[in-house]
């Protein structure tokens, strides 16, 4: 299965497939301590046997050696890992029931998008670290905790995240109203147990989707993982008809306002694999934008993740403006592509910026939104802290009036 799975271009093997993704989280927590046995690169998806090859000249020796494990019990290795296997439950958790409160949105304020993040390696730690440097006042994870959304991924993802009550003590509190989550696949892996039961009341999120609103910008959090990549509900006894229902409403009722719509999953992509991924989710948005008292251009921008790059789509191509903002801890293969495959979205920008010249490996960005009144400023910052560009959304000149975006070259601000 792992040898057959499409490559997603990450230097690190990151599985799509649920229960090699619970292997991975098994193996991450027996080798907390080894760190080069928790990934791979992609160009091998036979990871774990080539480098525990290159450690050891005898594969089962390797395995049949006692080894003290993360509970301080000393086990063969093999025993280990299989225990730590079978504690993760892949069994999908409850749905959370009700609707949430529509939260207020300040006329100026910042916010930090940070997609598919939730590692705890050296991209990440220098992601959480700049955003602790520009202190904006919220933080929205778009989902992905690695490998498999357990409970000591999702422990670490809190300790590392950037809005702690003391920065010095990644234990202490999360400061209220300043974090926001939305579930990943990764995190169903293990049926979003530890995201549900773990993260959300960490946050004092009750449910998986949310919306903040001002006079005039509406930020709208979905969940797409919980359905495996859906928004629409398959029948009326489908849990997520609550969060289906309540988008629609939300979007016929009240006051106009230029609505940002927020997933883990991408509606459009300039690959082949992941625009075919995202052809029931692109239906599923059509027929929203269909439904009587919705307004066709009632999506005014969208940002998502999973898709393990950065990109900035063709405005003039789709109904809303479409964001990319890239992979927060992965490290993947710098894009070297101009255009997008034939018959997906067209691509205006990619961002091509490396960790080092030479070193082939893509950096680590993340989001910056800067509300200020009927404008948007948003900057696509990089873990090192450059800025690869900026542009600017305007509320009251509709999603194409706006400030195009300017690409620089690695400039600090």
């Amino acid at each position: 299965m792992v040898r057959n799975e499409p490559s997603h271009q990450n230097l690190h093997f990151v599985s799509r497939f649920d229960l090699v993704g619970l292997f991975q989280a098994a193996l991450s927590k027996v080798f907390s301590d080894i760190p080069d046995l928790q990934g791979y690169g992609d160009k091998n998806p036979s990871w774990l046997t080539t480098i525990i090859e290159q450690l050891t000249y005898d594969l089962s020796t390797f395995f049949r050696s006692v080894y003290t494990d993360v509970h301080g019990d000393k086990k063969p290795l093999l025993d280990s890992i299989i225990a730590e296997w079978r504690q993760v439950s892949n069994e999908k958790a409850r749905f959370p029931t009700g609707t949430p409160a529509t939260l207020a949105l300040p006329e100026a304020v910042t916010i930090v998008l940070l997609g598919d993040w939730g590692g705890d390696n050296p991209a990440a730690r220098s992601v959480a670290d700049i955003v602790r440097k520009h202190r904006p006042a919220m933080g929205i994870h778009l989902g992905d905790i690695y490998y498999g959304g357990i409970k000591a991924e999702c422990d670490a993802f809190l300790r590392l995240w950037p809005f702690h009550v003391d920065i010095s003590a990644p234990d202490s509190a999360i400061i209220l109203g300043s974090s926001l989550a939305l579930n990943g696949n990764h995190e169903m892996y293990s049926g979003g147990e530890s995201y549900f039961n773990t993260v959300l009341p960490a946050f004092g999120q009750p449910q998986s989707f949310f919306c903040l609103e001002n006079q005039h910008w509406r930020i709208i959090g979905l969940d797409t993982a919980y359905a495996g990549g859906h928004l629409k509900p398959s029948g009326l006894d489908d849990p997520i008809i609550t969060q289906w229902d309540w988008l629609i409403a939300l979007l016929k009722n009240g006051p106009k306002r230029a609505n940002i719509f927020l997933t883990h999953h991408q509606p459009v992509s300039a690959h082949s694999t992941e625009w075919n991924d995202s052809q029931a989710l692109r239906g599923e948005i059509d027929e929203l934008l269909a439904i009587e008292g919705v307004e066709e251009n009632a999506i005014f921008g969208w940002f998502f993740g999973h898709e393990h790059r950065c990109a900035l789509y063709q405005d003039t191509a789709l109904k809303y403006n479409a964001r990319l903002i890239g992979n927060g801890c992965i490290p993947h293969e710098v894009q070297r592509e101009k255009v997008a495959d034939p018959g997906c979205t067209p691509v205006e920008f990619f961002n091509k910026k490396e960790t080092f010249p030479g070193s082939n490996t893509a950096v680590s960005p993340f989001a910056e939104l800067r509300f200020a009144g009927s404008d948007l400023i948003i900057n696509y910052r990089n873990q090192d802290n450059t800025v690869w560009g900026t542009e600017r959304w305007d509320a009251l000149k509709g999603r194409l009036g706006g400030d195009k975006f300017t690409e620089y070259d690695g400039r600090v601000q």
